[in-house]
């Protein structure tokens, strides 16, 4: 018994011994070089190291090491061998392989050399090349993977394989197909267009995305007040094979909707299907219910209704500026917008709110990717995304302040801007001439079209922030800012002012009052609005240094955007010695220096910027981002708020800054100033500065000496005449104004701008007009009517 378990174990080891030698003497079969049995595929190359490749070839090996799957199976070639086409396919897997390959890297020529005899029969290259291109556009592909189920045949007749589409309108979409594979005599694929999306392989089945667009959000003032919003809208339009009677129903346009009979021809007898629906006309909002019963009953005549939801502004042109309108999508945003959703004849935000906003107020659409069949029938749903609302946009507009300021301006071209200088908040902001955002969304005619479009003084243009003026006399405030804090002066100190001053230049330059004035403080000089007190410091400034005006101006905020967030607006000029090398090849000249210190030259502001500016010059010196959208308000999310930050802080001290605002009450308060004949009788307790601007300048060559104690030199000038108002702005003035003839030749751009109350600010006021005489006269009873009704109703808390 004992010899058993001996032989047992002898024999054990004869086995293993055996078995060595067996595996050593195999192993030279499979590797010797003498072979021609090519096994390569069965053992991959060395891994690249970091490669996404190397990462799945390793958990492909440590698949088949755990037995969860067989590594011959599991294996893609490499790249290199999947795109050479001069070297047949060695199984049928790997055709299919290099197919998906192919097609995944955008080589669709390629691919199409992988397909057998009789998919060529059925398709020809460019139809093969065109039809991928089209189901991808159509499902908004912008890639996918691949990845071929493994099987223990890996030369069978179809392969299932996975395809994971990357959209970007419907996310990832996960597909299976079958691809067939034949040999002709080396390994194709016979391809249908169901290897791109399983039922397309029937003849003219297409992909088809059905669009949902979500409700627009709506654009609504501070108080929640739509501005903005949706509301349904009944067409009235024809049916030609229900027609029996052209003539009436052409006559039913004509004579009861009052349109031009070439315009219902041009309409109706369009080359389209009978059976289709021709919209001809929109009828209003307000049509009576009684009236759309009598147009349903023409429904034997052919004449139909049907109901749409249209983009509807309650006040019509009412802040059509800030708010834009609705414009059918032109050819450029349907090119790169239409993975987002966007088809042809979609309407888009066109100008202020509604485009700058349009992502957030279009929502995201949603929708179905369908394969139909030829007449557009579902026979498949492959994917669905659901719609997102759009949100709402609250604006800092108060619709009652926007109101007053729309009819304080009138029919006189021209901008209203009004400003809370505690938090930047634009409550109202006016341009004339304006449109009906309604009558862009409904559709201009051809009159329309040229009323709006052709019109010189250019009612598409927002003048509160798209138009560039000449800041003339307001800006005497900049210019006495940089004399007190760079200048040298005091407040306090006195300067005779004259009728004409001839220190620069061999040309008189005028004062807007033909008498001499006298000496004035630097204070009563920005209060009386002294032209030829501000030649003389802008003189000095430039002494000092030619930059010195100009830095100062940028202080304020000037020369530069005032980064309001859903409005276009022009940076302005603030020119200076650099911008004017750049723009002109020229030095800066002492004369550019004076055009400046008044507020005329080269320097160019906007309405927003100079309220925006006396915002920082009212309150605490801080000039910020004014704020007209407030917040974006997602339905079921909480509200986007919208922040206001600092731009930049007034080069001034905070002495300095008291001065300059007790000037500015100065302006107003007491009876030498520009603006006191303006407010007087108000409760109000305002300040402010007029201004004039006109065209006419001095010939721009005109040379001057400048003397002083060191060096004298030539410098160029090109100085306005005026800079304020041509003695209309006090009565005992009146004797001076100019004749009739005069008057026709001395229309300007003429601003006032204002707050109250003085000591606790809650509303500034800027206007321009641009045809007008007199900055107070004309300019300066807006902004009086403007804060008067804003804060004695207690619209401003």
């Amino acid at each position: 018994m004992g010899d058993v378990p001996r032989r047992q174990h002898l024999s054990f080891g004869i086995w293993i011994a055996t078995l060595l030698i067996a595996a050593w003497a195999f192993s030279g079969c499979i590797f010797g070089g003498e072979s021609e049995r090519d096994l390569s595929q069965y053992f991959p190359p060395p891994p690249q190291e970091g490669t996404q490749q190397t990462q799945d070839q390793a958990a492909g090996t440590a698949a088949s090491i755990d037995g969860a799957a067989d590594a011959s199976q599991a294996y893609t070639p490499p790249a290199e061998e999947l795109e050479n086409l001069e070297v047949a396919p060695p199984s049928a897997r790997f055709a299919v392989q290099s197919f998906f390959h192919l097609i995944a890297t955008g080589d669709l020529r390629s691919a199409y050399q992988r397909t057998s005899t009789e998919t060529r029969e059925r398709i020809t290259i460019d139809a093969f090349e065109q039809r991928y291109r089209d189901v991808w556009a159509e499902a908004t592909i912008r890639g996918f993977t691949w990845e071929v189920i493994p099987q223990d045949d890996e030369n069978a007749s179809s392969h299932e394989v996975i395809i994971r589409y990357q959209t970007t309108f419907f996310g990832e979409i996960e597909e299976i197909v079958q691809a067939r594979t034949l040999r002709q005599p080396h390994w194709v694929v016979d391809w249908t267009p169901d290897l791109m999306f399983t039922g397309l392989g029937s003849p003219g089945y297409l992909i088809n995305a059905l669009i949902e667009t979500p409700p627009r959000g709506q654009i609504i003032d501070r108080n929640g007040v739509v501005l903005a919003g949706e509301t349904d809208v009944t067409i009235v339009g024809v049916h030609w094979d229900s027609i029996t009677d052209e003539v009436a129903v052409l006559n039913f346009f004509v004579e009861r909707l009052n349109m031009a009979e070439e315009d219902v021809r041009a309409l109706i007898y369009q080359d389209l299907p009978s059976y289709q629906f021709i919209p001809v006309a929109v009828l209003p909002i307000d049509t009576p219910p009684e009236s759309i019963g009598e147009f349903e009953r023409l429904a034997s005549d052919g004449i139909l209704l049907t109901r749409q939801t249209r983009r509807f502004y309650p006040f019509g042109s009412v802040a059509a500026h800030v708010i834009g309108y609705l414009q059918e999508i032109n050819p450029e945003e349907l090119a790169a917008w239409f993975v987002e959703g966007y088809r042809a004849g979609d309407m888009v935000g066109r100008d202020g709110i509604e485009q700058s906003f349009e992502r957030a107020l279009a929502g995201r659409r949603g929708g179905s990717l369908l394969v139909v069949d030829p007449i557009g029938r579902p026979v498949r749903e492959i994917i669905t995304r659901a719609p997102i609302p759009g949100a709402d946009i609250r604006l800092t507009l108060d619709i009652r302040v926007q109101e007053l300021a729309e009819a304080a301006l009138g029919e006189q071209p021209g901008a209203v801007v009004a400003i809370d200088p505690r938090s930047g908040h634009i409550l109202a902001m006016a341009s004339y001439p304006r449109i009906d955002p309604n009558t862009i969304v409904d559709g201009v005619t051809q009159e329309e079209y040229e009323t709006y479009f052709f019109d010189e003084r250019q009612p598409f243009i927002n003048r509160a922030v798209e138009q560039l003026y000449a800041p003339a006399s307001t800006f005497k405030a900049i210019t006495l800012a940089a004399a007190l804090e760079g200048g040298g002066y005091e407040i306090t100190d006195r300067i005779s002012c004259p009728a004409q001053w001839m220190k620069v230049g061999d040309q008189p330059l005028r004062n807007w009052k033909d008498v001499d004035q006298g000496r004035l403080t630097l204070s009563q000089a920005l209060a009386e609005s002294c032209n030829t007190v501000f030649f003389e410091v802008g003189l000095n400034l430039d002494r000092v240094d030619e930059r010195l005006l100009p830095s100062v101006a940028s202080g304020f905020g000037f020369g530069q955007p005032t980064g309001i967030l859903g409005l276009n607006e022009e940076p302005g000029v603030n020119p200076g010695p650099e911008w004017k090398n750049e723009h002109y090849n020229e030095a800066w000249f002492t004369g550019d220096t004076l055009n400046m210190s008044i507020g005329q030259g080269f320097v160019t502001v906007t309405v927003l910027q100079m309220a925006n500016a006396y915002a920082a010059l009212a309150t605490n010196g801080v000039v910020s981002t004014p704020i007209i959208a407030q917040s974006i308000e997602p339905h079921g999310r909480p509200p986007e708020v919208i922040d206001r930050r600092s731009i930049s802080v007034l080069p001034v001290s905070a002495d300095t800054l008291e001065q300059l605002q007790a000037a500015l009450r100065t302006t107003i308060s007491q009876p030498y100033g520009t603006g006191f004949y303006v407010f007087q009788g108000s409760i109000l307790r305002a300040a402010g500065k007029s201004g004039t601007s006109e065209d006419q300048i001095v010939e721009s060559d005109a040379q001057a000496d400048i003397g002083d104690e060191d060096s004298e030199r030539d410098e160029e000038i090109d100085v306005e005449l005026n800079s304020e108002q041509t003695g209309q702005d006090e009565p005992e003035d009146s004797a001076d104004e100019p004749d009739d003839e005069e008057d026709e030749q001395s229309l300007n751009n003429v601003w006032f701008t204002g707050w109250a109350n003085f000591e606790e600010p809650r509303l500034v006021v800027t206007v321009v007009l641009d045809n007008a005489k007199s900055g107070s006269d004309d300019a300066g009873p807006l902004v009086r009517q403007v804060l008067e009704g804003a804060l004695l109703n207690n619209w401003v808390p």
